[in-house]
């Protein structure tokens, strides 16, 4: 009798074991696909917190990762993983290239999985949630606002007004300044439409003439009833008063932002968190080459863009990245892919993002930012509200390359405003469909 108690004991046990352990212990291979791998202030990159905390939680866990090629603003990697066969169960990257997968046949529900979603912002996860369904984790990221060269108006005797009287006439009439002192040499603004990449550094001039891009639930674009042959209008006029530089519809946004840290344009589209990596860029490029060229830093401040006639408030872009977690079916892949989402965009994560000057989107993150300018910006944010151009929505990847072949017609006056309108209404309904 004893003999059988022991055996009942031990076979006891060893189902526990089998029940609680045995089946974590297997390994388990999660693979991610990343827009950047940045460094953390411990010296680590952002996979390698990510990973050693995983491993608190499963041992046996293996990451294996890739980075994505970003070279074409597209889901390049993507859609040539999803080809091979090898789907990554995480995938973090811009929004409007993650929106695509964020759909049922694609993503996992995070809602029975991540532990803590209680501490994003309501605001940012409700463009991620379908049907109840938290469908991504949204990452810190930037609000897009107009960076103005305070250097450069006080150069050409332009006197800012306030936010609240900066108009489309009173951009016009800054373009016309710089032009007049510094002809072919200095802009007005920036313009550049070589490919998608950077789009969101012009598409913000619809909101300045009250365009809005969607009605409600997507059904179709409004692109064209509420006004968007007045932006292709202004964009022409740019080009004619030579405000702009010249052959602006062959430059790359590369070029562009080259511009803005040489002080070559007085106002135009940018993030803050941009603002010292480019500096320092171009402050490199004149150490390393033998140049007559000079380095010098401008004064700044951001603005929402200028609002046209008519126009009350002209609500700004707001650019993340979203974590993606593939739903595979497999129970234990899935709990440890969205365990690795989790930690990649945990609190210490984010207050390390925080240092290059972004937005957060979670309540127990502290901003350790010193950049003056992030309360400005959230303020532009908070005071005229977000741009809503699709971002969230799964087509996003296919509509936003329709728009930059167009806009290149309308800055080389190939097309009318009104041709161009049309095209590009038809472009997007033709995806909504």
């Amino acid at each position: 009798m004893k003999k059988l108690f022991i055996l009942i004991l031990l076979l006891s046990v060893s189902l526990t074991i089998f029940a609680n352990g045995g089946e974590e212990e297997k390994p388990v291979t999660v693979t991610a696909l990343i827009a950047g791998n940045p460094a953390q202030p411990n010296g680590k990159t952002l996979m390698e917190v990510a990973t050693e905390k995983l491993h608190q939680d499963f041992p046996n866990a293996i990451v294996e990762f890739n980075i994505a090629d970003l070279s074409e603003g597209s889901t390049l990697t993507m859609d040539a993983m999803l080809a091979a066969g090898n789907a990554p169960n995480v995938y973090s990257d811009y929004i409007g290239r993650t929106s695509k997968y964020m759909v049922p046949e694609y993503a996992l529900p995070l809602n029975d999985y991540v532990t803590d979603l209680d501490q994003y912002f309501e605001s940012v996860m409700k463009p991620l949630t379908i049907n109840g369904d938290v469908m991504g984790l949204p990452t810190p990221g930037g609000i897009y606002a107009m960076c103005i060269n305070l250097d450069l108006l006080e150069d050409v005797g332009y006197d800012l007004p306030s936010q609240e009287n900066w108009t489309v006439d009173e951009f016009l009439k800054m373009c016309a300044m710089v032009k007049a002192k510094y002809d072919g040499e200095k802009w007005g603004t920036g313009m550049f439409a070589a490919n998608q990449s950077g789009d969101y550094l012009i598409n913000n001039w619809f909101a300045s003439f009250g365009v809005s891009y969607y009605a409600d639930g997507y059904d179709y674009t409004t692109i064209k009833s509420t006004g968007g042959a007045k932006v292709y209008e202004f964009f022409q006029s740019l080009v004619e008063n030579d405000y702009i530089p010249p052959n602006s519809g062959t430059l790359a946004d590369d070029y562009y932002v080259t511009q803005w840290a040489k002080g070559e344009l007085a106002a135009t589209g940018f993030f803050e968190g941009w603002t010292e990596n480019y500096f320092k860029s171009w402050e490199n490029e004149i150490k390393n080459k033998e140049t007559e060229e000079t380095y010098g830093r401008f004064s700044y401040t951001f603005y929402p863009f200028p609002k046209a006639e008519g126009v009350d408030k002209v609500p700004a872009y707001f650019i993340n990245h979203t974590v993606v977690v593939h739903n595979t079916g497999d129970r234990r892949t899935d709990e440890v892919a969205a365990r690795l989402a989790q930690y990649l965009n945990d609190a210490d994560i984010q207050e390390n993002a925080s240092l290059s000057n972004v937005c957060l989107t979670r309540k127990d993150a502290e901003n350790l930012s010193d950049s003056v300018m992030i309360p400005v910006i959230t303020k532009i944010g908070e005071d005229n509200g977000i741009f809503d151009v699709g971002l969230s929505q799964p087509w996003f990847a296919a509509v936003r390359p329709k728009h930059y072949p167009i806009l290149q017609k309308v800055l080389a006056g190939d097309l009318t405003p009104e041709e161009a309108i049309t095209a590009y209404e038809a472009a997007i309904n033709e995806e909504l469909e």
